[in-house]
Protein backbone atom coordinates (compact mmCIF):
# COMPACT_ATOMS: atom_id res chain seq x y z
CA UNK A 1 0.00 0.00 0.00
CA UNK A 2 1.55 3.23 -1.29
CA UNK A 3 -0.57 5.79 0.94
CA UNK A 4 -2.72 7.00 -2.36
CA UNK A 5 -5.88 6.18 -1.14
CA UNK A 6 -5.34 9.35 1.51
CA UNK A 7 -5.39 11.51 -1.30
CA UNK A 8 -7.89 13.57 -1.91
CA UNK A 9 -8.19 13.98 -6.07
CA UNK A 10 -7.79 17.69 -6.92
CA UNK A 11 -11.31 19.11 -8.31
CA UNK A 12 -11.06 21.75 -10.64
CA UNK A 13 -14.03 23.74 -12.06
CA UNK A 14 -13.45 25.69 -15.49
CA UNK A 15 -16.35 27.95 -16.65
CA UNK A 16 -17.52 27.58 -20.01
CA UNK A 17 -21.00 28.21 -21.87
CA UNK A 18 -22.65 24.95 -23.09
CA UNK A 19 -25.38 25.19 -26.02
CA UNK A 20 -28.05 23.20 -24.44
CA UNK A 21 -30.62 24.27 -26.31
CA UNK A 22 -32.26 25.98 -23.59
CA UNK A 23 -31.52 29.05 -21.36
CA UNK A 24 -29.46 26.69 -19.52
CA UNK A 25 -26.10 27.95 -20.60
CA UNK A 26 -23.83 28.53 -17.47
CA UNK A 27 -21.35 25.65 -17.48
CA UNK A 28 -18.51 24.49 -15.74
CA UNK A 29 -16.36 21.42 -16.81
CA UNK A 30 -14.64 19.57 -14.39
CA UNK A 31 -11.40 18.26 -14.33
CA UNK A 32 -10.00 15.38 -11.73
CA UNK A 33 -6.25 15.33 -11.76
CA UNK A 34 -6.26 17.11 -14.81
CA UNK A 35 -8.83 14.73 -16.55
CA UNK A 36 -12.48 16.06 -17.91
CA UNK A 37 -14.91 14.01 -16.01
CA UNK A 38 -18.14 16.11 -16.66
CA UNK A 39 -19.43 18.64 -17.76
CA UNK A 40 -22.26 20.29 -14.94
CA UNK A 41 -24.89 23.20 -16.29
CA UNK A 42 -26.55 25.87 -14.01
CA UNK A 43 -30.46 25.38 -14.15
CA UNK A 44 -32.07 29.14 -15.55
CA UNK A 45 -34.88 28.30 -17.79
CA UNK A 46 -37.91 29.35 -15.43
CA UNK A 47 -39.46 25.70 -15.61
CA UNK A 48 -36.92 24.02 -13.70
CA UNK A 49 -38.12 23.23 -10.04
CA UNK A 50 -34.77 24.85 -8.56
CA UNK A 51 -33.38 27.56 -10.31
CA UNK A 52 -29.98 28.36 -9.59
CA UNK A 53 -29.23 24.18 -8.91
CA UNK A 54 -26.76 22.95 -11.29
CA UNK A 55 -27.52 19.33 -13.25
CA UNK A 56 -24.52 16.76 -14.51
CA UNK A 57 -24.81 17.32 -17.87
CA UNK A 58 -22.62 14.96 -19.74
CA UNK A 59 -20.27 12.40 -17.56
CA UNK A 60 -16.83 10.84 -18.57
CA UNK A 61 -14.70 7.65 -17.62
CA UNK A 62 -16.24 6.73 -14.61
CA UNK A 63 -18.83 8.93 -14.57
CA UNK A 64 -20.46 8.12 -18.25
CA UNK A 65 -23.66 6.68 -17.87
CA UNK A 66 -23.98 7.62 -13.93
CA UNK A 67 -27.21 9.35 -13.17
CA UNK A 68 -26.16 12.43 -11.07
CA UNK A 69 -28.37 13.94 -8.75
CA UNK A 70 -29.20 17.73 -9.40
CA UNK A 71 -27.03 19.96 -6.73
CA UNK A 72 -27.55 22.79 -4.50
CA UNK A 73 -24.22 23.90 -4.90
CA UNK A 74 -21.03 23.56 -6.88
CA UNK A 75 -19.47 22.35 -3.44
CA UNK A 76 -21.90 19.60 -3.37
CA UNK A 77 -21.01 18.68 -6.77
CA UNK A 78 -17.22 18.19 -6.40
CA UNK A 79 -18.32 16.49 -3.03
CA UNK A 80 -20.47 13.73 -4.93
CA UNK A 81 -17.63 13.67 -7.81
CA UNK A 82 -14.82 12.74 -5.10
CA UNK A 83 -16.92 10.04 -3.69
CA UNK A 84 -18.11 8.39 -7.05
CA UNK A 85 -14.01 8.25 -8.00
CA UNK A 86 -12.86 7.20 -5.08
CA UNK A 87 -15.84 4.26 -4.70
Amino acid sequence: MTGQDNVEPLVVLHPISVDTRSPDQVGMLVLVNGLLVAVLVRLDAPWHDRPGAWHMEAGLGRLAGVRAPVFDTLKDATRWVRQRLRG
